[in-house]
């Protein structure tokens, strides 16, 4: 895994902004549904706030979203958080797997080097077991 790879996987994102105003008393399904009946069965505004304990302002509000058919920006969120739950969800999902590819990776290159410095010890038991002018020279130096 590159560079490059690990900086996008570690990207830090821009916090985002807090929505402004106090949040809503009840769920947004709680509001549209108030609506729907305000707006299909012709309930007033104030006689709908009585029955919803809601202000007439709030009535209003709500029922202009239900006619133009316009979903909050909560609902679109709570969508798109889903999505994006899903492709970041795969994405760690592909990060450990490459993880995996690359621990693999490393412990066959350590049992690699672990054989050949096995072999490099024999060659030099073998060196050693006629002492020779060459052999006493590589003895007394170390190992290279």
């Amino acid at each position: 895994m590159g560079l490059k790879e690990m900086d996008v996987l570690n990207k830090v994102l821009p916090k985002e902004k807090n929505p402004t105003g106090r949040a809503p008393k009840y769920s947004v399904e709680y509001y549209m549904m108030m609506a729907k009946e305000v707006a299909d069965k012709g309930m007033t505004y104030r006689k709908a706030g009585e029955i919803y304990k809601v202000s007439h302002g709030t009535v209003s509000h709500w029922v202009k979203l239900y006619r133009q058919g316009i979903l909050p920006n909560r609902l679109k969120k709570e969508k798109k958080d889903q999505a994006t739950k899903e492709s970041d969800l795969q994405r760690l999902e592909r990060y450990v797997k490459n993880l995996k590819t690359e621990i693999g990776e490393l412990y066959l290159e350590n049992l690699m080097l672990k054989k050949a410095l096995e072999y490099s010890r024999q060659i030099k038991r073998e060196d050693l077991s006629v002492i020779t002018s060459e052999s006493l020279d590589q003895l007394r130096g170390g190992a290279e």
